[in-house]
């Protein structure tokens, strides 16, 4: 004890020395343990401490204390032991008011989790492992695959401390190098360790294995040797088998051996060939071959020819513990071969059919059958396997044989004689040969003698169900002279037919002393049997059974079927295909009623031996019932057949009981009933029926499966949708598949509900108004009272008066009638009416109610008016706390007012007609502005177009609208309209299509359409001034636009008298070739055409102009900028006599234009100046900025250019440049033509 007390010192000064030094540590920790973590040996001692911080519990976020007194110990394993707790000595020792110590003895061993609690709530976790030091390993294994790695496993010895296994090995005992092998511990504590094909020394017959185990008690080294060749396991054999001969019996293959060179001894060959459903060839030994390249095995004298083998191969080194490969598992099959033998038959094997054969004096044609046995599966030596009739003779005479009806089993001769002898041979055929030998059956002629005392009679079978084995047993014939023997025939039945068989037939002689053979043992449980008495010239063929019975029984049990099942009834079936009817009393058949699954309530019925069938009426619906039968004797009876369990089906259920409802409200009801007493099936659903106002609805609610269980659960279901104050009537049915009868009837109304609105009608006269409606569509109640409401509104909106009145909803007249109010202009009234039921809060409240005498005067009264008591009920349904009011929508009549309604509708009437006037004038006026401001349009033209436009070309090509002037540098086109235009007969003027030039999206369009009805030119000198003049206005030079040409050919037939002016700037007036070329009016400028006219412009144009006349002005295609740079510049005309030399202009490079095929906006200013400047240099005008958008626009060309010279007019004073209108659109030659027609216009 003294020890004790002094150890205890001890510890509790390492704790106080502990605590002082781990106290900054452990801060924001409730306290520690120590040690955190044990590893003993088993039978040790355990000493753990325990410490609280009382710093962390002094903390005011923790709210909650700690003391030694309240702290101990609890343990648990990690195999989900019981836990344990430790509170009291000698475990828990108290060192001071923070510390306990915790201690064990004699330990055993544990995985386990030491926690120290207080309280509930977990201090700290110390784990302890006690363990026993490292152990050898008892069950290290490896295994070699095929040369190419090894794979090594073993089982760790059980040990709660964790222990570590290093895996090395070695191939020379005692070397210096170990190799290091991975080792695998997650399937632990299997621990699977793989030697990969870099470190695996193939070559190496013995490994030397080494593993140092340590854990924190000791360590152990363990030595294993493992022999490689003897743990090798080669590669599955066959790689890249061949076949190199196959026979009807035997076969040769060869197959690739890879690194035989690493044998070592050789190896040895697993072989197993076993014939389909055949046990395995035993063999001592195989023709073998091998070498080293290839291995070749020869199966030789196999059984059976075309038939299925199985090949199994293995192969292992040639060591004693060596392990075999894979299995290589080869099908083949060997070459087929003509069958070895025919069917086998014998005397009396066929069948006579008795039905058809009449005996009389005459002879008549019947029907037989012949059967024989059948080769097995491994004797048909190839496919297409059948059996022939070779050969067929009648009375020695070879009949042909193709009507003969061949089967697998057996061969049936319609029409056959039985006063004529019959001679058959049958073979065996398949796809190579027919069998050699053929099986030869005699089939004696047959009298009526023979058929009556040659039969042998009372055949029955009696099977055997110990063994499975059937007696069958026979009288002998009433003749038994010359009586060799018998012959037993027995093969699988067919259903209901007891002279048929489903495959072979076999059969078997017995002697003529015996009358009875029984066959051998696991036979089928459905046997027909047949016997024949052979004779040694006479033979009347197979017999069959008619009869069966059980030995033991005397009679077979009874497999009794049910064919029919209602709800209500179960048809039972038996058959006695087996069975001798004669020798039957009858049957016994019992049924049971099984409501919890054992017979109850069981009822016997007998039945006639004759009978096949009966059917038990007067069952319970969907009720499990049992049934068995058995049949008897007037000695013994059969066993009970099998119990047959059947439930019968589904009826209608029983009445759903107890309906009742709750919670009546204006729109719902819940509904209550307890399910079917008895549900007689899987009652799937209630469906419901609902009456009301003549009209019949439905609903249906799945069931629930608690139901069947507890059939006394009320069913609750809400039914909603319903209409207020409406009189119903429901019942239930239920449902499986199918309907129960209604339950009982229960009837109620809905609560009052909100009602529809009524329908006001409203007749005023000067001095009354009256409101008159209809009640309610939908009146949800009785309509206690109706509430009229008056309001009048200013033009504002705003709400100037409101009275309200009260009409009683129990009388039959539903109107009040009110003065007509006085009208106050641009004043409302709306005349508002509602209905109201009323919902009494306490149904048993006394409605003789006194109230006080007074009545309040009503704006709109009621007809006749209401008395006092009608007041004052409807005055009293105002208490909230007696009654709740449900008011439908208001129905509102509005009248506006005015002082005289036939003035005012004409005051606005005259005032719509003033706007309408000053509107259009306004639009007139606009419309004569923009007409006027069009007409002041003056031309600017780009220089390259007035070179364009001054070309000479024959307008009359045109249609013979203006002439061409055939001037050098070409000339303005004008269009002429004479008084009196001859037109072409399709081109009269009410067959011409009309051009409406107003939807265009420019000015000239507008300028067309304005000046359509004048003639382009007044009259010929008049035109010609004009042209002279505007050309001296205009210089040569610039570039053409890119215009879209769209002109109508051929409008007016040619005039060949008409004179065509032209007036060049400079040169006098030069006809043009009315032959000349013109393109056609639409389309663009083509780039040859434009070449061909740049041509001509330079100073000596009439002799151009005659020596190539086909270069006229172009009007279709595209003008390519390099025509445009190549066109050479006109000559520039004196200005006056006075003036200076002018200078000339240097052209722009050809790189300042753009290579496209169009001329844009932007790159007008790169052309060359046309004409020089004047000696008095002027400013330019400002530039104008070319668009954006890659065309020449209209407005471009009407601003002056910068390239223009500036010059003053001979003859006028020159004005300044006059802004023009920015005008869009594209220039097209019909807006040239307009321009120069209308020049004198702008």
């Amino acid at each position: 004890m003294r020890e004790h007390c002094f150890v205890v010192l001890i510890i509790f000064f390492f704790n106080c020395c502990l605590n002082a030094q781990l106290a900054w540590c452990v801060k924001g920790t409730p306290g520690w343990v120590v040690p955190e973590r044990l590893e003993l040996p088993i039978g040790s001692d355990l000493n753990i401490s325990c410490t609280i911080d009382k710093a962390y519990f002094e903390q005011p976020e923790v709210g909650e204390t700690c003391n030694a007194p309240q702290l101990y110990f609890k343990m648990s394993t990690e195999m989900g032991g019981k836990e344990s707790s430790f509170k009291t000595e000698p475990h828990i020792w108290y060192i001071n008011d923070t510390t306990i110590l915790f201690t064990a003895t004699n330990l055993t061993e544990q995985d386990a989790s030491y926690v120290c609690m207080c309280g509930k709530n977990g201090i700290d976790t110390s784990r302890v492992f006690v363990g026993t030091k490292p152990s050898r390993v008892l069950d290290f294994d490896c295994t070699s695959y095929d040369w190419d790695y090894m794979f090594c496993n073993f089982t760790t010895p059980k040990n709660s401390i964790i222990t570590k296994y290093n895996v090395s090995f070695e191939t020379q005992k005692n070397s210096s190098y170990h190799y290091p092998v991975d080792c695998n511990f997650d399937a632990s504590p299997i621990v699977n360790c793989n030697i990969t094909s870099e470190t695996y020394k193939k070559f190496s017959e013995h490994y030397y294995f080494r593993l140092d185990i340590s854990n924190p008690l000791g360590q152990e080294t363990q030595f294993i040797e493992v022999n490689n060749v003897e743990r090798m396991i080669l590669a599955r054999p066959g790689q890249n088998l061949e076949v190199l001969n196959i026979t009807k019996d035997s076969i040769c293959l060869s197959w690739e051996m890879p690194r035989r060179s690493n044998f070592i001894g050789g190896v040895l060959w697993k072989v197993f060939v076993t014939p389909e459903n055949f046990s395995s060839i035993t063999r001592p030994m195989w023709r073998n071959n091998s070498s080293a390249l290839r291995d070749v095995l020869c199966l030789t004298k196999l059984p059976f020819a075309g038939y299925n083998y199985l090949l199994e191969l293995r192969v292992r080194n040639n060591k004693n513990l060596s392990r075999w490969s894979p299995p290589l598992n080869y099908y083949f099959r060997t070459a087929s071969e003509r069958p070895d033998r025919p069917p086998r038959i014998t005397n009396g094997s066929f069948y006579v059919y008795s039905s058809h054969y009449v005996h009389s004096s005459e002879a008549q044609l019947t029907q037989l059958t012949v059967y024989w046995e059948q080769l097995e599966k491994q004797e048909l030596n190839g496919d297409n396997f059948s059996y022939v009739i070779s050969e067929y003779r009648v009375n020695g005479t070879i009949t042909d044989s193709s009507k003969i009806k061949m089967d697998m089993n057996s061969a049936t001769i319609e029409n056959w004689n039985p006063n004529a002898q019959h001679e058959l041979l049958i073979r065996s055929r398949n796809n190579v040969n027919t069998s050699v030998e053929a099986s030869r059956l005699i089939i004696p002629a047959i009298t009526s003698e023979d058929t009556k005392k040659r039969v042998p009679t009372k055949i029955r079978s009696v099977y055997h169900s110990s063994n499975s084995s059937y007696t069958l047993t026979w009288l002998a014939p009433v003749n038994s002279t010359d009586l060799i023997n018998y012959t037993v025939f027995w093969c699988n039945s067919k259903p209901a037919l007891q002279s048929k068989c489903n495959g072979s037939i076999h059969f078997e002689h017995v002697a003529k002393d015996r009358l009875q053979f029984t066959t051998q043992s696991a036979q089928p449980i459905s046997l027909n049997m047949a016997v024949s008495a052979n004779y040694g010239d006479r033979n009347t063929g197979m017999h069959w059974m008619s009869c069966s019975r059980d030995v033991r029984d005397d009679l077979l049990k009874m497999e009794p079927t049910i064919e029919e099942i209602t709800n209500s009834s179960l048809a039972v079936k038996w058959s006695t295909e087996r069975v001798c009817p004669a020798i039957l009393t009858g049957y016994n058949l019992t049924y049971c009623h099984r409501p919890a699954g054992k017979p109850d309530n069981c009822t016997t019925k007998v039945l006639d031996s004759n009978a096949v069938d009966y059917t038990i009426h007067n069952l319970e619906p969907y009720t499990y019932y049992s049934v068995k039968m058995f049949m008897y004797s007037s000695s013994r009876a059969s066993k009970y057949s099998d119990e047959l369990i059947n439930r019968t089906g589904e009826a209608a259920p029983t009445q759903p009981r107890q309906l009742e409802y709750s919670n009546v409200s204006s729109s719902s009801v819940i509904l209550t009933w307890k399910p079917p007493l008895k549900a007689n099936g899987v009652v799937r659903a209630y469906e419901g029926t609902f009456y009301h106002d003549n009209k019949t609805e439905y609903f249906k609610l799945p069931a629930s499966t608690d139901e069947l269980v507890d059939n006394e659960k009320l069913v609750a279901y809400e039914l909603g949708n319903l209409t207020a104050y409406t009189h119903y009537e429901i019942t239930i049915r239920a449902r499986t598949l199918y309907s129960s009868e209604p339950s009982n009837v229960i009837r109620f109304r809905t609560a009052v509900g909100v009602p529809s609105p009524p329908v006001l009608d409203v007749d005023n006269t000067q001095l009354s108004t009256t409101l008159k409606w209809t009640a309610p569509q939908r009146p949800a109640g009785r309509v206690e009272y109706y509430e009229v409401l008056i309001s009048q509104r200013d033009a504002n909106n705003s709400l100037v008066d409101q009275q309200s009145s009260y009409i009683s909803g129990q009388r039959q007249n539903r109107s009040c009638v009110m003065q007509t109010p006085v009208c106050t202009p641009l004043y409302r009234f709306h005349y508002q009416v509602r209905a109201v039921n009323v919902e009494s809060l306490h149904p048993r409240i006394n409605d003789d109610l006194e109230f006080e005498e007074g009545r309040k005067l009503q704006q709109c009264n009621a007809q006749p008016p209401l008395n006092l008591n009608e007041y004052n009920q409807i005055q009293s349904f105002g208490n909230e706390s007696l009654y709740r009011l449900h008011k439908s929508l208001w129905v509102t009549h509005e009248v506006s007012c005015s002082p005289d309604r036939s003035s005012t509708q004409l005051l606005i009437s005259s005032a719509e007609l003033i706007v309408a006037a000053i509107i259009i004038a306004m639009a007139c006026h606009m419309a004569y502005k923009k007409l006027q401001k069009m007409s002041d349009i003056d031309l600017e033209l780009p220089p390259g177009l007035k070179d364009t436009l001054k070309k000479p070309m024959e307008i009359g090509s045109l249609g013979g609208l203006c002439g061409a002037v055939d001037a050098p540098s070409g000339g303005i086109v004008c269009t002429r309209l004479d008084p009196s235009p001859q037109y072409m007969p399709h081109f009269m003027p009410d067959n011409m299509p009309h051009h409406d030039f107003s939807n265009s999206g420019n000015e000239s369009a507008k300028l067309l359409l304005a000046n359509s009805g004048s003639n382009c030119c007044a009259d010929e000198d008049h035109h010609h001034h004009h042209l002279h003049h505007h050309d001296q206005t205009m210089t040569t030079a610039g570039t053409l636009p890119v215009s879209y040409m769209s002109m109508s050919q051929d409008l007016l037939q040619h005039d060949d008298e008409q004179q065509v002016l032209a007036t060049e700037f400079g040169n006098e007036s030069v006809a043009g070739n009315r032959n000349q070329n013109v393109a056609g009016g639409s389309g663009y400028i083509k780039p040859t055409q434009m070449k061909q006219w740049s041509a001509n412009g330079n100073a000596n144009v009439n002799a151009n102009a005659n020596a190539n006349p086909s270069m006229a002005m172009p009007l279709s295609g595209y003008v390519p900028v390099q025509v445009l740079q190549t066109r050479p510049m006109p000559a520039v005309p004196p200005l006056a006599a006075a003036s200076p030399p002018a200078t000339t202009a240097a052209p722009a490079p050809l790189s300042t234009l753009n290579s496209s095929n169009y001329v844009q906006a932007a790159d007008l200013h790169k052309l060359p100046a046309a004409v020089a400047a004047t000696t008095t240099p002027v400013a330019p005008p400002p530039t104008a900025m070319a668009n954006q958008f890659g065309y020449t626009a209209m407005e471009q060309l009407m601003k002056p250019s910068p390239v223009l010279p500036n010059y003053t007019q001979p003859t006028m004073t020159t004005t300044p440049h006059r802004l023009q209108p920015n005008i869009g659109g594209y220039v097209t030659p019909q807006d040239l033509n307009a321009i120069a027609h209308n020049r004198h216009m702008l």
